[in-house]
Protein backbone atom coordinates (compact mmCIF):
# COMPACT_ATOMS: atom_id res chain seq x y z
CA UNK A 1 0.00 0.00 0.00
CA UNK A 2 1.40 3.30 -1.08
CA UNK A 3 1.96 5.96 1.30
CA UNK A 4 -1.34 8.04 -0.01
CA UNK A 5 -3.45 5.19 0.27
CA UNK A 6 -2.30 4.86 4.07
CA UNK A 7 -3.21 8.12 4.74
CA UNK A 8 -6.81 8.13 3.40
CA UNK A 9 -7.07 4.95 5.53
CA UNK A 10 -5.69 7.04 8.74
CA UNK A 11 -8.08 9.72 7.93
CA UNK A 12 -11.09 7.36 7.80
CA UNK A 13 -10.08 5.68 10.91
CA UNK A 14 -9.20 8.91 13.10
CA UNK A 15 -13.45 10.45 12.45
CA UNK A 16 -14.44 7.62 14.69
CA UNK A 17 -12.13 9.43 17.27
CA UNK A 18 -12.53 13.27 17.29
CA UNK A 19 -10.21 13.94 20.19
CA UNK A 20 -7.12 12.45 17.93
CA UNK A 21 -7.70 16.26 17.17
CA UNK A 22 -7.86 17.55 13.41
CA UNK A 23 -6.32 14.68 10.85
CA UNK A 24 -6.93 15.28 7.14
CA UNK A 25 -4.87 14.40 3.90
CA UNK A 26 -3.00 17.54 4.04
CA UNK A 27 -1.94 17.44 8.14
CA UNK A 28 -0.78 14.22 7.95
CA UNK A 29 0.98 14.75 4.61
CA UNK A 30 2.86 18.32 6.37
CA UNK A 31 3.62 15.98 9.34
CA UNK A 32 5.74 13.07 6.89
CA UNK A 33 7.38 15.23 4.54
CA UNK A 34 8.58 17.63 7.85
CA UNK A 35 9.87 14.70 9.68
CA UNK A 36 11.10 11.77 6.83
CA UNK A 37 11.63 14.55 4.24
CA UNK A 38 9.40 14.67 0.59
CA UNK A 39 11.98 11.38 -0.52
CA UNK A 40 9.79 9.05 1.99
CA UNK A 41 6.81 8.90 0.24
CA UNK A 42 8.82 7.74 -3.01
CA UNK A 43 11.46 5.70 -1.29
CA UNK A 44 14.19 7.67 -3.55
CA UNK A 45 17.45 8.60 -2.71
CA UNK A 46 17.68 12.35 -1.22
CA UNK A 47 20.94 14.28 -1.13
CA UNK A 48 22.32 14.32 2.32
CA UNK A 49 25.48 16.38 2.79
CA UNK A 50 28.35 14.84 0.48
CA UNK A 51 25.84 11.55 0.45
CA UNK A 52 22.87 10.55 -0.33
CA UNK A 53 20.55 8.77 2.25
CA UNK A 54 17.01 6.68 1.91
CA UNK A 55 14.71 5.95 4.51
CA UNK A 56 13.15 2.45 4.93
CA UNK A 57 10.31 1.79 7.61
CA UNK A 58 11.09 -1.12 9.82
CA UNK A 59 8.85 -3.87 9.56
CA UNK A 60 7.13 -5.29 11.20
CA UNK A 61 6.27 -2.72 14.21
CA UNK A 62 5.22 -4.42 17.17
CA UNK A 63 2.90 -1.98 19.27
CA UNK A 64 2.29 -3.36 23.28
CA UNK A 65 -0.05 -0.97 24.13
CA UNK A 66 -1.94 -0.08 27.71
CA UNK A 67 -5.74 0.20 28.10
CA UNK A 68 -5.94 2.70 30.25
CA UNK A 69 -4.70 5.39 27.77
CA UNK A 70 -6.32 4.85 24.15
CA UNK A 71 -5.54 7.92 22.88
CA UNK A 72 -1.91 7.32 23.55
CA UNK A 73 -2.10 3.97 21.94
CA UNK A 74 -4.39 5.22 18.51
CA UNK A 75 -1.49 7.79 17.94
CA UNK A 76 1.18 4.90 18.36
CA UNK A 77 -0.61 2.46 15.56
CA UNK A 78 -1.54 6.17 13.25
CA UNK A 79 2.49 6.64 13.37
CA UNK A 80 2.70 2.70 12.68
CA UNK A 81 0.55 2.87 9.59
CA UNK A 82 1.67 6.04 8.20
CA UNK A 83 5.09 4.67 7.74
CA UNK A 84 4.87 0.78 6.73
CA UNK A 85 1.20 -0.81 6.93
CA UNK A 86 0.35 -3.32 9.93
CA UNK A 87 1.13 -6.90 9.81
CA UNK A 88 -1.27 -9.78 11.02
CA UNK A 89 0.26 -10.89 14.17
CA UNK A 90 1.81 -14.20 14.42
CA UNK A 91 2.97 -16.64 17.16
CA UNK A 92 6.35 -15.87 17.14
CA UNK A 93 5.53 -12.24 17.27
CA UNK A 94 7.70 -10.43 19.51
CA UNK A 95 10.69 -12.48 17.83
CA UNK A 96 9.71 -11.08 14.17
CA UNK A 97 9.35 -7.68 15.20
CA UNK A 98 12.09 -4.85 13.61
CA UNK A 99 11.09 -2.59 15.98
CA UNK A 100 8.83 -2.56 19.66
CA UNK A 101 6.85 0.24 20.57
CA UNK A 102 5.72 -0.66 24.59
CA UNK A 103 3.61 1.61 26.91
CA UNK A 104 3.31 0.46 29.96
CA UNK A 105 4.04 0.92 33.77
CA UNK A 106 8.15 0.46 34.53
CA UNK A 107 7.41 -3.33 35.25
CA UNK A 108 6.36 -4.38 31.67
CA UNK A 109 8.99 -1.95 30.70
CA UNK A 110 11.76 -3.99 32.35
CA UNK A 111 9.91 -7.21 31.47
CA UNK A 112 10.19 -6.32 27.32
CA UNK A 113 13.50 -4.88 27.43
CA UNK A 114 14.82 -7.67 28.80
CA UNK A 115 13.21 -9.84 26.04
CA UNK A 116 14.10 -7.73 22.54
CA UNK A 117 17.15 -8.60 20.84
CA UNK A 118 20.04 -6.46 20.04
CA UNK A 119 19.16 -5.45 16.47
CA UNK A 120 15.63 -4.50 17.34
CA UNK A 121 14.58 -1.30 17.72
CA UNK A 122 12.86 -0.87 21.47
CA UNK A 123 11.06 2.18 22.22
CA UNK A 124 9.35 2.12 25.71
CA UNK A 125 6.79 4.69 26.99
CA UNK A 126 6.73 3.64 30.81
CA UNK A 127 5.80 5.22 34.17
CA UNK A 128 5.66 9.23 33.92
CA UNK A 129 4.40 12.10 36.14
CA UNK A 130 3.22 15.32 34.58
CA UNK A 131 2.21 18.54 36.65
CA UNK A 132 1.52 22.25 36.48
CA UNK A 133 3.40 25.20 37.51
CA UNK A 134 1.16 28.74 38.34
CA UNK A 135 3.95 31.17 38.55
CA UNK A 136 2.02 34.27 38.00
CA UNK A 137 -1.27 35.97 38.52
CA UNK A 138 -4.33 33.74 37.75
CA UNK A 139 -7.73 34.11 36.40
CA UNK A 140 -10.97 31.94 35.73
CA UNK A 141 -9.16 31.17 32.66
CA UNK A 142 -6.70 29.00 34.48
CA UNK A 143 -8.82 27.70 36.72
CA UNK A 144 -10.74 26.58 33.82
CA UNK A 145 -7.74 24.87 32.32
CA UNK A 146 -6.53 22.85 35.22
CA UNK A 147 -10.26 21.46 35.60
CA UNK A 148 -9.82 20.64 31.98
CA UNK A 149 -5.82 19.27 32.12
CA UNK A 150 -7.03 17.10 34.97
CA UNK A 151 -10.17 15.82 34.09
CA UNK A 152 -9.79 14.35 30.59
CA UNK A 153 -8.97 10.75 30.55
CA UNK A 154 -9.29 10.63 34.53
CA UNK A 155 -6.20 11.73 35.13
CA UNK A 156 -4.63 8.24 33.78
CA UNK A 157 -2.84 9.27 30.98
CA UNK A 158 0.65 10.43 30.90
CA UNK A 159 0.48 13.92 30.15
CA UNK A 160 -2.28 14.52 33.19
CA UNK A 161 -1.35 16.66 36.00
CA UNK A 162 -0.92 14.93 39.41
CA UNK A 163 -0.12 18.14 41.01
CA UNK A 164 -0.77 22.25 40.92
CA UNK A 165 2.05 24.39 42.24
CA UNK A 166 0.56 27.80 42.80
CA UNK A 167 3.06 30.95 43.64
CA UNK A 168 -0.01 33.51 43.94
CA UNK A 169 -3.01 32.66 46.05
CA UNK A 170 -2.63 28.73 45.83
CA UNK A 171 -5.62 28.08 48.94
CA UNK A 172 -8.00 30.67 46.59
CA UNK A 173 -6.85 28.48 43.51
CA UNK A 174 -7.96 25.59 45.17
CA UNK A 175 -10.94 27.14 46.48
CA UNK A 176 -12.06 28.06 43.01
CA UNK A 177 -11.41 24.84 41.61
CA UNK A 178 -13.33 23.04 43.75
CA UNK A 179 -16.24 25.61 43.42
CA UNK A 180 -16.16 25.26 39.55
CA UNK A 181 -15.62 21.14 39.62
CA UNK A 182 -18.78 21.64 41.57
CA UNK A 183 -20.66 22.21 38.33
CA UNK A 184 -18.74 19.35 36.23
CA UNK A 185 -20.41 15.98 35.11
CA UNK A 186 -20.19 12.31 37.09
CA UNK A 187 -18.20 9.82 36.59
CA UNK A 188 -18.43 6.32 37.23
CA UNK A 189 -15.36 4.31 38.61
CA UNK A 190 -14.21 0.75 39.15
CA UNK A 191 -14.62 -0.58 42.57
CA UNK A 192 -10.83 -0.29 43.31
CA UNK A 193 -10.66 3.17 42.51
CA UNK A 194 -13.32 4.37 44.38
CA UNK A 195 -12.21 2.36 47.13
CA UNK A 196 -8.89 4.50 46.76
CA UNK A 197 -10.42 7.90 46.72
CA UNK A 198 -12.26 7.36 49.99
CA UNK A 199 -9.31 5.88 51.69
CA UNK A 200 -7.44 9.13 50.17
CA UNK A 201 -10.19 11.92 51.87
CA UNK A 202 -10.38 9.62 54.86
CA UNK A 203 -7.02 10.06 55.34
CA UNK A 204 -6.75 14.03 54.60
CA UNK A 205 -10.17 14.66 56.80
CA UNK A 206 -8.12 13.52 59.19
CA UNK A 207 -4.85 15.24 58.26
CA UNK A 208 -6.35 18.44 57.76
CA UNK A 209 -8.81 18.50 61.15
CA UNK A 210 -5.54 18.20 62.79
CA UNK A 211 -3.53 20.69 60.45
CA UNK A 212 -6.18 23.85 59.99
CA UNK A 213 -3.53 24.99 57.09
CA UNK A 214 -4.19 22.27 55.33
CA UNK A 215 -7.84 21.92 52.98
CA UNK A 216 -9.96 19.55 51.45
CA UNK A 217 -12.69 19.33 49.36
CA UNK A 218 -15.16 16.87 48.28
CA UNK A 219 -18.28 16.42 45.63
CA UNK A 220 -21.59 16.61 47.13
CA UNK A 221 -23.72 13.73 48.09
CA UNK A 222 -20.54 11.97 49.19
CA UNK A 223 -20.40 11.16 45.37
CA UNK A 224 -16.85 10.59 44.11
CA UNK A 225 -17.02 12.55 41.09
CA UNK A 226 -14.14 14.79 41.96
CA UNK A 227 -11.46 16.07 44.80
CA UNK A 228 -9.28 18.27 45.89
CA UNK A 229 -6.54 19.46 48.54
CA UNK A 230 -4.73 21.65 49.26
CA UNK A 231 -1.54 20.98 51.14
CA UNK A 232 1.07 23.54 52.30
CA UNK A 233 3.63 20.54 53.30
CA UNK A 234 7.23 20.33 51.93
CA UNK A 235 5.72 17.42 50.21
CA UNK A 236 4.35 15.51 47.34
CA UNK A 237 1.50 13.13 48.38
CA UNK A 238 0.77 10.20 46.30
CA UNK A 239 -3.20 10.21 45.34
CA UNK A 240 -5.52 7.85 43.46
CA UNK A 241 -6.14 10.13 40.13
CA UNK A 242 -9.48 10.24 38.89
CA UNK A 243 -10.07 13.91 39.13
CA UNK A 244 -8.04 14.18 42.22
CA UNK A 245 -6.41 17.88 42.35
CA UNK A 246 -3.99 18.30 44.51
CA UNK A 247 -2.49 21.98 44.81
CA UNK A 248 1.03 23.05 46.68
CA UNK A 249 2.42 26.55 47.36
CA UNK A 250 5.47 26.76 45.13
CA UNK A 251 8.25 27.45 47.10
CA UNK A 252 12.05 26.65 46.17
CA UNK A 253 11.75 23.87 49.35
CA UNK A 254 10.21 21.49 47.12
CA UNK A 255 12.46 21.51 44.04
CA UNK A 256 13.96 18.67 46.43
CA UNK A 257 10.60 16.65 45.65
CA UNK A 258 10.58 17.79 42.33
CA UNK A 259 14.30 16.12 41.81
CA UNK A 260 13.50 12.69 42.59
CA UNK A 261 10.66 12.97 40.16
CA UNK A 262 13.28 13.88 37.53
CA UNK A 263 13.40 10.39 35.50
CA UNK A 264 9.42 10.13 35.49
CA UNK A 265 8.63 13.92 34.28
CA UNK A 266 6.66 13.75 31.28
CA UNK A 267 4.84 17.25 30.99
CA UNK A 268 4.96 20.48 32.65
CA UNK A 269 2.14 22.82 32.08
CA UNK A 270 3.10 26.84 32.71
CA UNK A 271 1.00 30.09 33.50
CA UNK A 272 2.59 32.48 32.24
CA UNK A 273 4.50 31.13 29.09
CA UNK A 274 7.49 33.04 29.91
CA UNK A 275 11.19 32.08 29.52
CA UNK A 276 11.51 32.12 33.42
CA UNK A 277 8.84 29.39 33.63
CA UNK A 278 10.37 27.43 30.40
CA UNK A 279 14.02 27.57 32.13
CA UNK A 280 12.42 25.91 34.99
CA UNK A 281 10.52 23.56 33.63
CA UNK A 282 13.66 22.36 31.57
CA UNK A 283 15.50 22.52 34.63
CA UNK A 284 13.22 20.09 36.56
CA UNK A 285 13.47 17.46 33.41
CA UNK A 286 10.33 18.42 31.21
CA UNK A 287 10.19 16.78 28.17
CA UNK A 288 6.82 18.15 26.82
CA UNK A 289 6.22 22.38 27.58
CA UNK A 290 2.95 24.02 27.38
CA UNK A 291 0.40 26.22 28.77
CA UNK A 292 -1.98 25.43 31.54
CA UNK A 293 -4.62 24.20 29.70
CA UNK A 294 -3.27 22.48 26.97
CA UNK A 295 -1.51 19.90 28.94
CA UNK A 296 -3.64 16.86 27.09
CA UNK A 297 -3.66 18.38 23.92
CA UNK A 298 -0.14 18.06 22.72
CA UNK A 299 0.45 18.80 18.60
CA UNK A 300 0.23 15.10 16.35
CA UNK A 301 4.03 15.17 16.12
CA UNK A 302 5.18 15.86 19.30
CA UNK A 303 7.99 14.06 20.28
CA UNK A 304 6.82 11.49 22.95
CA UNK A 305 9.35 10.73 25.71
CA UNK A 306 11.37 12.81 22.76
CA UNK A 307 11.44 10.11 20.57
CA UNK A 308 11.01 11.52 16.91
CA UNK A 309 6.90 10.18 16.44
CA UNK A 310 8.01 9.15 12.78
CA UNK A 311 11.65 9.03 12.59
CA UNK A 312 11.85 6.39 15.22
CA UNK A 313 10.27 4.02 13.24
CA UNK A 314 12.87 4.13 9.92
CA UNK A 315 16.08 3.53 9.56
CA UNK A 316 18.84 5.63 7.69
CA UNK A 317 21.00 4.07 4.73
CA UNK A 318 23.75 6.13 3.56
CA UNK A 319 25.27 6.38 0.20
CA UNK A 320 28.76 7.29 -0.14
CA UNK A 321 29.83 7.96 -3.61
Amino acid sequence: MKLQERVEAVVESARTFPWLGEITPQVLNDWVTRELGVEFATSSWAQHGDRFRQLVPYSPILHIVSGETPHAALQSLMRGILVRLSQQLSSDWLERAAAVVVFGSDRTIQEFASRVRPWQRFIPHGHKISFAMVLGEWTKAEISGAIRDGSAFNQLGCLSPQFFLVKERANQFAEQLAAQLDFSAPIQLPLAAAVAIRAFRENWRFRTANNPAGKLWESRNNSLDWTVLFDPAETIPDHPLNRTFVVKPFTASLEPCIDLLRKHISTIGIHPLVPEAIDLAIRFGAQRICPVGRMQEPALDWHHDGFPSLGSLVRVIDLEK
